[in-house]
């Protein structure tokens, strides 16, 4: 097929560095009539949003879009004992409510971007429909076995309204995409690996195939920019302290979700089963930080920084994402 970046030939295929106010939602390379209004883009220079291989990204998110209803075997479901039931369903309830602001954060930054990063619009936009997509299947398997959906703690809600709170394209993509999906990538990896059956572990693989392309362009777009604004380093410890002193008060994991984190990890709910997937389960954090670290590595933090960093993350947030 005719892939996007086969296309792009002559004007259309220039980059502007920076986007001029008066050309609306004119198609990069279009030919633009005088007294075209400013639509206010508060998102303007390339290097707040570039990467050169968003468009690879968009290709990959359309060829892997799959479908909550038909992709997932619903029809090999089978009764759990109780406590791993409710253990799924709690997780499932946890994984739900993240991906509402996974969802709605890129949401309201799509809007913010000039038209003329027209690549980064539209893989946004699937990043949209990956996230409608995890919600739909978080919520069905909760609701598809018996278990139902579960609870919901205040502590996570206020580490969910820090970030949606962001009106900052570079610190929102930063905080959610390279810190929160970035450590989330390990949680989902986690549940998958110790699922009771096939049809949980079938969703969380799809789910971290979507979420790592998120991370990949997150990762990618705040390396751009560092190479391009050393300045921005500061700016974003400074986004991950204002966060962490936001949620110092509230901070702390969600009770539910750590117990049934060690249900699951340990096979039930027994008082050894709870201890070995306790132990597991502190393992987890071990692992999400060693993976934080080394991204921020990988986009030129220093590593004091990035230990910084990684500390502000799983200490005063502590709620994954």
């Amino acid at each position: 097929g005719l892939q996007w970046q086969f296309v792009l030939k002559g004007r259309a295929a220039e980059i502007p560095e920076e986007v001029p106010s008066n050309l609306g939602m004119a198609p990069r390379g279009s030919v633009v009539e005088p007294g075209v209004p400013d639509f206010g883009f508060a998102v303007r220079k390339k290097q707040e949003v570039w990467y050169d291989k968003v468009a690879d990204l968009y290709e990959q998110a359309k060829a892997q879009q799959w479908n909550a209803t038909t992709d997932i075997p619903w029809k090999d479901l089978r009764p759990l004992p109780d406590a791993i039931e409710r253990a799924v369903c709690q997780l499932m309830t946890f994984l739900a409510e993240n991906e509402f602001v996974a969802l709605y954060l890129p949401a309201k930054f799509i809007g913010k971007i000039a038209p003329q990063f027209q690549e980064v619009v539209m893989f946004l936009a699937t990043q949209g429909e990956d996230e409608a997509r995890h919600l739909e299947v978080f919520t069905k398997r909760a609701l598809a076995n018996g278990g139902g959906l579960q609870y919901v703690s205040a502590s996570t809600e206020w580490s969910l309204k820090s970030l949606l709170q962001q009106e900052d394209f570079t610190n929102g993509s930063f905080l959610l995409s390279v810190l929160g999906e970035g450590t989330f990538l390990e949680l989902l990896k986690f549940i998958e690996e110790h699922a009771p059956e096939p049809v949980t572990a079938k969703i969380l693989h799809n789910v971290r195939q979507d979420e790592g392309r998120h991370v990949t362009y997150g990762l990618a777009h705040i390396a751009y920019q560092l190479k391009r604004d050393p300045d921005l380093k500061n700016r974003l410890i400074q986004a991950a302290e204002e966060r962490a002193s936001f949620l110092y008060e509230t901070s702390g994991n969600h009770p539910f979700v750590q117990h049934a984190l060690a249900v699951l990890a340990g096979g039930g709910d027994g008082r050894t089963a709870l201890a070995s997937g306790a132990e597991q389960a502190r393992g987890l954090t071990a692992i999400m930080h060693e993976s934080r670290m080394k991204r921020l590595l990988s986009i030129g933090f220093e590593p004091d920084d990035a230990q910084r960093i990684s500390a502000l993350h799983g200490g005063s947030v502590r709620t994954f994402m």
